[in-house]
């Protein structure tokens, strides 16, 4: 685990970022921290190398796809095209805005995994406890249990997440990529 000291000044719930407002849980993690790594979570810090908050996200928005466009990227999975970020534009009264996780490897598409940031690390320190509890991994090394992939049960059981889901609020960010489809369709039947 690697972290950095939070950036000074320290960003603001709703301060804007890139002309969308800041999510107010993310806001708060950066008050505490800076850039960081957890296993296989990186987050961008608050800093103006390439691997910064805006200089990535202002990166990622030039090339046009509405998955960057439509999202605040503040994570990555080291080594690959994974990111995750959250959706200004389906924030809930209080500012609150779900996550995404964009899968930029193959294809294009990103798909909802929390309702708010705050799930989202609960949901990623579940995948962290299954990661250690597999067999496989814990004997080679190797993990059998992949983010988020292997996690629909617990994000079925997130039920802002879930209305904002059965409403079609994220079908815009699927570019109808039959994995992105199968992933909604398949948490929609966890949770009808």
């Amino acid at each position: 685990m690697k972290l950095a000291p939070p950036g000074v000044p320290s960003p603001q719930p709703g301060e804007s970022i890139l002309g969308t407002p800041l999510d107010p849980q993310l806001a708060a993690i950066y008050r505490r921290l800076g850039a960081a790594e957890f296993w296989d979570l990186a987050l961008h810090g608050l800093t103006s190398d390439e691997d910064g908050l805006i200089p990535r996200n202002e990166w990622l928005r030039r090339r046009g796809q509405v998955q960057y466009r439509a999202s605040l990227v503040f994570g990555w999975k080291p080594g690959f095209a994974f990111y995750y970020g959250t959706v200004p534009q389906l924030a809930n009264s209080r500012g609150i805005q779900p996550v995404i996780y964009i899968q930029a490897m193959e294809a294009l598409f990103a798909v909802p995994i929390a309702s708010s940031v705050d799930r989202f690390f609960q949901l990623y320190s579940h995948y962290l406890e299954r990661l250690v509890r597999n067999p496989g991994y814990v004997g080679s090394g190797i993990p059998d249990v992949t983010f988020p992939w292997d996690m629909a049960d617990l994000i079925g059981q997130d039920a802002a997440l879930m209305r904002q889901l059965h409403a079609g609020r994220f079908d815009f960010l699927t570019d109808n990529q039959r994995d992105a489809l199968e992933w909604l369709q398949e948490l929609r039947a966890l949770h009808p």
